[in-house]
């Protein structure tokens, strides 16, 4: 799982080719040649997937010469070359590649590899105790590390946001997490079960010995030769210890603003709000609504070298150039309240706050709204209009909140239907009639659509990755009136509409007849959160 071999310069960023190219003419080596790569790969015997992944270099097979073929990607790395070399018990003949063609193709051969598959890792048990020392034995174990590896390679390809290892009176099920919902992936023997939980533990500097209490930690993780950020949180089940991973990229393309998917007077609402020089701006939604994308994406558009933009998140998850990012850390006092303090005499134009997860936090986060700053955070709320109580809630004056309020953003993710096997259907779509009214239809209404199939492609569920939808609330003078009565969610939705707000519903709707989704979808997601 973990890359080894450090960065090599010279050579255009971003361009794996280019650098290869490079590492070429400076040792005086031939690129690998099309022809050279065998059409049946083997994996020679001596050889472990493991150690190929770490070395990212593959042997392609003995030469009349008798010297092995053996295409890498880091010339440099001797300890390598020479564990090869001493392996196959032959003379080596190098050639340079692209990390990502040498990492497809040891990928290809793990795929093709019978005693590397996910079930023939997952068929055995250990025959463990429950003794510390043996479990952490057993976690440093190669069939442990093989198969912790192929689960996490196997979530990666999958697409899946999080893996889930789950005890229960028999073993341990492991899930994926994909477009936002759970697939069962394999199950393996509680003693299997436990090894794995303790290796995850190692890698992210735990306590093994402590399974009594909840941990949280986070691995730094190289797979399929893509750098990953692993966030591990285990968890005391009646079963046995669980854990569960969110999956992060490393460095994560910054999203735009214009390719959110939000309509065109939504997208407006919104710049208008992001164009202010201070203010408060409020992204919602539930765990897992795409808040963060939407942030980042905002950021993007404020990034500016004329402007200092800090942020405080947890964790970082977009690394942006020109953001001074700070992540929170409990354990040494650095919490979002505490950042925000510390921030007020950094001299920010643009505050960034990850979450408003209590009331000092929500209250300093309004204070610098009122001194000059435009402030964007996140809450975990049901609608744009909920996130105004939920701060009143939080003992946030009404007043204040109609002085600084600017614009909140309420969003969910559905998924998109998968375009190799969704089915047209004309029928009439079960959303409210007043959502149906606002677009012009009825409840009887035939409307062409999509609903969905099931293939190969998308894991027979009919769906395909995730899109957002939206309702942006700018704060009217009729709302912000409301807000300093402290009106109600109702009260406030209601006004919203009243004033040109497309809801959840109403951008869900939109999205149906477009063909990105399903009624079904929609429906599931809105209602549901």
């Amino acid at each position: 799982m973990m890359a080894t071999g450090g960065p090599l310069t010279g050579a255009p960023a971003g361009d794996p080719l280019a650098t290869a190219r490079q590492l070429a003419l400076s040792y005086g080596l031939a690129m690998v040649d099309d022809s050279e790569w065998p059409a049946d790969l083997r994996l020679p015997p001596e050889i472990s997937l493991r150690f190929l992944r770490g070395a990212t270099m593959l042997p392609l097979g003995q030469l009349p010469s008798g010297a092995e073929l053996v295409v890498l990607a880091d010339p440099s790395d001797q300890p390598a070359l020479d564990a090869l070399r001493a392996a196959l018990g032959r003379p080596l003949e190098l050639r340079v590649g692209s990390v990502p063609a040498i990492v497809s193709r040891i990928e290809a051969l793990a795929r093709s590899n019978p005693s590397f598959s996910l079930g023939a890792l997952a068929g055995s048990d250990l025959a463990l105790s429950d003794d510390d020392g043996d479990v952490q034995d057993s976690a440093l174990d190669a069939p442990v590390i093989a198969l912790l590896d192929r689960l996490l390679e196997t979530a990666v390809e999958a697409r899946a946001t999080d893996v889930h290892f789950e005890p229960g009176a028999t073993g341990m099920a492991i899930r994926h997490r994909v477009d936002g919902m759970l697939r069962p992936v394999t199950n393996v023997a509680a003693a299997t079960g436990r090894a794995l939980v303790a290796r995850l533990k190692i890698l992210a500097g735990l306590n093994i010995a402590e399974r009594r209490q909840a941990q949280d930690g986070h691995i730094r993780a190289t797979i399929a030769g893509n750098s990953y950020d692993l966030r591990c949180a285990t968890l005391p089940l009646v079963d046995g210890e669980g854990a569960a991973l969110r999956i992060l990229a490393g460095r994560q393309t910054l999203p735009r603003l214009a390719t959110l998917g939000l309509q065109p007077s939504a997208e407006a609402h919104f710049r208008r709000a992001l164009a202010q020089s201070h203010g408060l701006i409020l992204v919602t939604g539930p765990t897992g609504s795409g808040k963060t994308t939407t942030m980042a994406a905002a950021t993007g558009e404020l990034n500016d070298p004329r402007r200092k933009i800090i942020s405080i998140e947890d964790p970082v998850e977009y690394h942006i150039a020109g953001v001074s990012q700070v992540q929170v850390n409990p354990a040494i006092g650095l919490t979002f309240s505490a950042g925000l303090r510390a921030f007020m005499r950094a001299d920010p134009d643009v505050m960034l706050v990850g979450e408003v997860r209590d009331t000092e936090t929500a209250n300093i986060t309004v204070q610098a709204s009122l001194t000059g700053h435009l402030v964007l955070t996140t809450l975990h709320t049901n609608s744009a209009a909920g996130a105004v109580v939920r701060l009143s809630e939080m003992e946030v004056q009404p007043y204040l909140l109609a002085a600084t309020l600017r614009c909140s953003v309420g969003q969910r993710l559905v998924r998109r239907l998968c375009r190799n096997c969704r089915q047209p259907v004309t029928e009439p779509l079960p959303f409210p009639a007043e959502v149906l009214a606002r677009a012009g239809l009825s409840a009887t209404t035939p409307v062409a659509s999509f609903r969905a199939g099931g293939c190969d492609q998308c894991g027979n569920t009919g769906y395909f990755g995730r899109s957002a939808i939206f309702e942006v609330m700018p704060i009217t003078e009729s709302l912000r009136a409301l807000v300093a009565q402290g009106a109600t969610t109702g009260a406030l939705h209601a006004q919203a509409l009243a004033d040109g707000m497309v809801p959840l519903l109403g951008d869900g709707l939109a999205r149906v007849v477009a063909g990105v989704t399903s009624a079904e979808e929609v429906l599931r997601v809105v209602q549901d959160g």
